[in-house]
């Protein structure tokens, strides 16, 4: 039995297609020659994508790209100047909030140095181009009533996006190490998410250990799913509309499309 790849297939249809578009513009007996069609080429075939590997390197340059955008988005918060007052402690939070991204973006270019790859060393653009800018945009835009809000909103999205982001590359990296350094950030995201939303909402209480009342002992608890999900995060920011309904985005952690790969650089 033959077998023929998509190319092929596509190839072979092309010529049947061009085959019957040539009969049926040829010169037939008693019909005089279509001056309207002066010749009928063949369409060059198009260049596929590289191939590419997703390799630690390229898992832990990706993670370092989440970190610079979460201090690109905490600076440009702090250079708006909108925490004052009610909002005036969520700018201290902001400062340590970026200061421990830049201790993680270290520590992940420490890895990658040690692994042999480049440093990568700013936001990831396809993250930035698709959630932070336009988020900003919809922040900063003057008809909105309450920019101290937003940012919150998005620092504890972006977070969030940060935990959900080392959740799933600790399952794709090959070495131990490597997973436990992305678990430990991992960790410090998670946690960077619940300061956050105890700001948007106050006074929700922790969740901590329980204590067996008769043996003194920690009780035992188990997580009964994954830990944390990996879902889309809905944000809303910015004005309201006309129509009496603000802006949403949704953000996902980086697809096969937005990883830094080993030719991505900062530009």
């Amino acid at each position: 039995m033959n077998r023929f790849s998509r190319r092929d297939v596509l190839r072979l249809g092309g010529v049947s297609a061009a085959g019957i578009l040539l009969a049926a513009c040829g010169k037939q007996a008693g019909v005089e020659e279509s001056k309207n069609v002066k010749s009928i080429g063949v369409m060059p075939e198009t260049e596929g994508l590289a191939n590419v590997e997703v390799t630690d390197i390229v898992l832990l340059r990706t993670a370092a790209s989440l970190e610079y955008n979460a201090i690109d988005t905490y600076d440009a918060a702090l250079g708006l100047g909108v925490f004052a007052g009610a909002f005036a402690a969520a700018g201290d939070i902001a400062k340590r909030l970026r200061d421990d991204h830049a201790g993680h973006a270290n520590a992940i270019n420490g890895l990658i140095t040690e692994l042999g790859g480049t440093p990568f060393t700013c936001g990831n653009p396809r993250l930035n181009e698709i959630y932070i800018a336009p988020a900003l945009a919809l922040i900063t835009d003057a008809d909105n009533e309450n920019p101290a809000l937003d940012v919150v909103v998005l620092a504890h999205a972006l977070e969030n996006l940060a935990a959900q982001t080392y959740q799933g590359v600790v399952t794709l990296l090959s070495d131990r190490d490597l997973r436990r350094a992305a678990m430990g950030i991992g960790q410090d995201e998670a946690r960077h998410a619940a300061v956050l939303a105890q700001a948007l909402n106050p006074g929700i209480a922790g969740v901590l250990p329980s204590v067996d009342a008769d043996t003194g002992k920690p009780n035992v608890a188990a997580v009964p799913s994954a830990f944390g999900p990996l879902t889309p995060i809905s944000v809303t920011v910015g004005p309201v509309n006309a129509d009496g309904t603000r802006n949403s985005l949704i953000l996902e952690t980086p697809s096969l499309n937005s990883l830094a790969y080993d030719d991505v650089a900062c530009t």
